[in-house]
């Protein structure tokens, strides 16, 4: 069950691997991640609790996550950050996430070294 007086970070994708690598970097800064696997999933968590920072795993299903980027407002959103990481040898890829709107696209060994700084500029700009 959410802890309704935390911040959200919203992970869309399929691969449990990243779950625990991102809850182990926002808990301590008082966020907790809500991890979708689905269009479902991602939009119940989206519309229920505005998220303070959108991930979004590129080795997850194109179909979920090129849908779901196609169709998140950005203006909407209030200014929620999008982080798109995936595979460095998948050029094309990380390009497509670019064009539909990602506030930022990393490479995997980017987003695992970045990550802590993504974290504290999303804390600072919502704080």
């Amino acid at each position: 069950m959410p802890d309704s007086n935390k911040e959200t970070v919203l992970l869309l994708g399929q691969n449990m691997f990243f779950v625990g690598r991102v809850e182990a970097q926002v808990e301590p800064l008082g966020y907790e991640v809500q991890w979708a696997t689905t269009q479902s999933a991602f939009w119940d968590c989206y519309k229920g609790r505005r998220p303070a920072l959108i991930l979004v795993d590129l080795e997850g299903d194109e179909s979920i996550w090129s849908d779901v980027l196609e169709h998140v407002d950005h203006q909407e959103a209030g200014g929620v950050k999008v982080v798109a990481f995936g595979p460095h040898e998948n050029v094309a890829m990380l390009e497509r996430a670019r064009n539909l709107g990602c506030d930022l696209v990393l490479n995997k060994g980017e987003f695992n070294r970045d990550l802590p700084k993504i974290i504290e500029t999303v804390k600072v700009d919502s704080g």
